[in-house]
């Protein structure tokens, strides 16, 4: 308790000089903590090289270590730009962010079976939530809590919910999933993240078969909600493009588990399409392919 009060504290603190610092201040203390985690935190670091050796085989160990770094360095961007994000005015969204293709959220709300909007660890996934602005109405997100650090959990929570966003954690949600649906929202679900071995299906991701959740399409199928996904794309500190592409296919007649399977593997698809654009922009630090990588 004492530690989560200590944190939160000296973060408060870090984030009262962050806002009276320029711009280009702000940016290089992100990529210098970046660059430090990559230097210390020399697990991850072997994580992120080792699964850009599954991914590019053909690259050499300079060029994945040069894309691995690059990933931290963002991360560390990412930090810098969530700490600032609640400080900076919603009227000033128009001119740092960009949404394009809203049609497709705009339609797909129109069949009045809500809207699973998927997102990923890619780019600043933290800022997402700004779509709820620019669509003028609050999104429901699912977030994994920090176990044990019950008080840190609500900070970071509240800078999220900083730009419109409601938090529902992600643990056994599935009936509340269904019923903002049913109630016509928008319910934004990360789609990379790995899942236990006895509760996810083994599906294809650049080449290997690796636990992945059947929660999201197995919820569209029960729900025929659209699935939509969207990403952003960095165009400059705390500057971004958000968008959004058409629905992922997914099929609703024939045996369970070979939709579930053929579902997910599109969206695993669609994943691998976005890192292949911008390799260092991805969460290459977790073990998604298990402990053996």
């Amino acid at each position: 308790m004492f530690f989560d009060y200590l944190i939160i504290y000296v973060i408060k603190c870090f984030q009262q000089f962050l806002r009276v610092i320029p711009e280009k201040i702000q940016h290089k203390i992100g990529v210098h903590f970046g660059r430090l985690a990559y230097l210390v935190l020399k697990k991850r670091r072997d994580i992120a090289i080792t699964n850009l050796q599954r991914v590019f085989p053909d690259l050499g160990r300079q060029q994945r270590a040069d894309i691995a770094k690059r990933c931290f360095e963002k991360l560390g961007i990412n930090f810098i730009e969530l700490l600032l994000i609640p400080f900076i005015p919603k009227e000033r969204y128009i001119e740092l962010f960009e949404v394009q293709n809203r049609h497709y959220i705009d339609d797909a709300l129109k069949m009045n079976k809500g809207l699973i909007a998927l997102g990923f660890h890619y780019a600043n996934w933290e800022i997402m939530g700004i779509v709820s602005f620019f669509l003028n109405q609050d999104m429901v997100v699912l977030a994994r809590p920090l176990k044990k650090h019950q008080l840190l959990n609500n900070f970071l929570n509240s800078l999220r919910s900083s730009t419109g966003l409601k938090i529902i954690h992600n643990v056994d949600t599935a009936k509340d999933v269904m019923k903002h649906l049913k109630d016509n929202k928008i319910v934004g679900i990360l789609g990379d993240q790995r899942e236990k071995r006895s509760r996810g299906v083994y599906v294809e991701f650049f080449g290997e078969k690796v636990p992945t959740t059947r929660g999201i399409v197995a919820i569209a199928m029960k729900t025929a909600s659209p699935v939509i996904p969207g990403y952003c794309v960095r165009k400059g500190f705390l500057r971004y493009q958000i968008i959004f592409n058409e629905p992922i296919l997914i099929e609703r007649n024939g045996d369970i588990q070979e939709l579930v399977y053929r579902n997910t593997r599109r969206i695993n698809a669609f994943l691998e399409s976005i890192i292949l654009k911008n390799p260092d922009e991805w969460f290459w630090v977790h073990r998604r392919w298990g402990r053996n990588s």
